[in-house]
């Protein structure tokens, strides 16, 4: 187990925890998960998390001369692997609070490191870190930890609202998978069972290839613009279009999650949190499941290297939320839900809201697994991936047992 602080690029500086499976770099930047690896079965370390080639390495996207190139957004700037949304999930816009940022003030600004060590009751690493609006009148506490012998990366997030009036907001995770791990053939799987799609200009200059705006309750058989139907559980190469669509976690559910499997490499990137059965009092439970399907849509700049150019970015999102699709706070009211289950979080005056949520990269052995699994078990200490008699497991803490015993020290200290 170890845990470091580097320096990237002048001011840009990151974090680097690392147990005997997995690391993971987080930059100060954004919160950004630049890098969450770990061993292939055949050798070698692969790295799961997207890194554009458009990310920027000054200062900031405003001291840059290229600026207009990122649309003059610090969030593309420094965007990257994976990240947390809040308040706000989808396009910038003006709101009477003054400028929403594209996929929200949390990961277009600086968290401050506070504090980070190694915890003596469960042996793990962790890293303490802070966002504030003052204007707003908000803030956030991230603890991000790893366990030893357990390839899984685990954050506990607490919003805390100081202001006099209710704070709305979404609550969103973003996973940006990309090359190497990412490639045709990968599949994807998610614990949702009804679907939809968003409008078709929830994108800006984008191209799509799905039925806009309609449910689906099979994702093998997602009907398309042209005619037909796709199964959106397989990867397939660049087809030139970009498509968003949201499951809902269900109600019972006691473990949400989403995963995308490499069979060729014979890992899987799985993430989970608490389900909607099991979240209490001041916990937040995501009700969505979001898959951005990036295979080469995008024709703007920066995915592309000019206007109407051809799209750089071949990517998944695979990502869990509480969001209007993707279109953010700008028409998305308080309350107002989406296949049954609230699209924000309202968080009172003077209290703080907290969400769990953990990420696993790691291999399997039993090769039926690349054909994708039928069921998730939820053991406390595992997670069984299951295909008929075949299974993979996950050495995991399912429960989050063990960072909500660390934050409770750790916050309790800090009051």
């Amino acid at each position: 187990m170890d845990i470091r602080r580097l320096r990237l690029w002048e001011s840009r500086n990151a974090t680097v925890l690392t147990n005997d499976q997995i690391q993971v770099m987080i930059e100060d930047q954004g919160g950004m998960v630049l890098e969450l690896s770990a061993l292939l079965p055949q050798g070698g370390r692969i790295n799961a998390h997207l890194l554009p080639y458009y990310r920027g390495t000054g200062t900031s996207v405003f001291s840059d001369e290229n600026a207009e190139f990122w649309r003059n957004s610090p969030y593309l700037y420094q965007k990257a692997g994976s990240y947390f949304s809040f308040p706000h999930f989808g396009p910038a816009f003006e709101s009477e609070k003054g400028m929403q940022e594209q996929n929200g003030f949390t990961a277009s600004s600086y968290w401050m490191v506070e504090r980070y060590g190694t915890d003596p009751e469960f042996g793990g690493v962790w890293l303490m870190s802070m966002v504030r609006n003052r204007k707003e009148r908000w803030m956030i506490r991230k603890i991000d930890m790893l366990l030893p012998d357990q390839p899984v990366h685990y954050t506990a997030t607490f919003i805390t609202n100081n202001g006099t009036e209710p704070l709305v907001g979404n609550t969103t995770w973003n996973n940006e998978i990309g090359s190497p791990f990412l490639e045709s053939g990968c599949v994807l799987n998610a614990s949702a069972q009804l679907w939809t799609t968003g409008n078709e200009s929830q994108f800006d200059g984008t191209v799509s290839r799905l039925k806009a705006e309609i449910q689906i309750d099979d994702w093998k058989k997602a009907p398309l613009k042209k005619g037909g139907t796709a199964d959106l559980t397989e990867v397939p190469p660049p087809l030139g279009t970009t498509d968003f669509i949201t499951g809902l976690v269900p109600r019972k559910a006691t473990l949400g999650w989403s995963s995308i499997i490499n069979p060729r490499q014979q890992m899987v990137y799985f993430t989970f949190f608490p389900g909607p059965a099991v979240t209490k009092g001041d916990e937040i439970g995501l009700n969505f499941n979001n898959f951005i399907l990036d295979y080469g849509g995008r024709t703007k700049t920066p995915w592309a290297l000019y206007p109407c150019g051809t799209c750089q970015q071949y990517s998944i999102n695979s990502g869990s939320g509480n969001n209007k699709l993707y279109a953010g706070l700008k028409n998305t009211k308080v309350g107002e839900q989406l296949l049954g289950a609230d699209t924000t979080v309202l968080i009172e005056p003077g209290h703080t809201k907290s969400l769990y949520y953990a990420t696993a990269f790691a291999p399997y052995d039993n090769n039926r697994i690349g054909g994708n699994f039928y069921t998730v078990d939820q053991n406390e200490d595992s997670l069984l991936l299951k295909r008929t008699k075949s299974y993979a497991s996950i050495p995991a803490d399912t429960t989050f047992r063990a960072i909500k015993a660390l934050a409770k020290r750790l916050l309790v200290s800090e009051q």
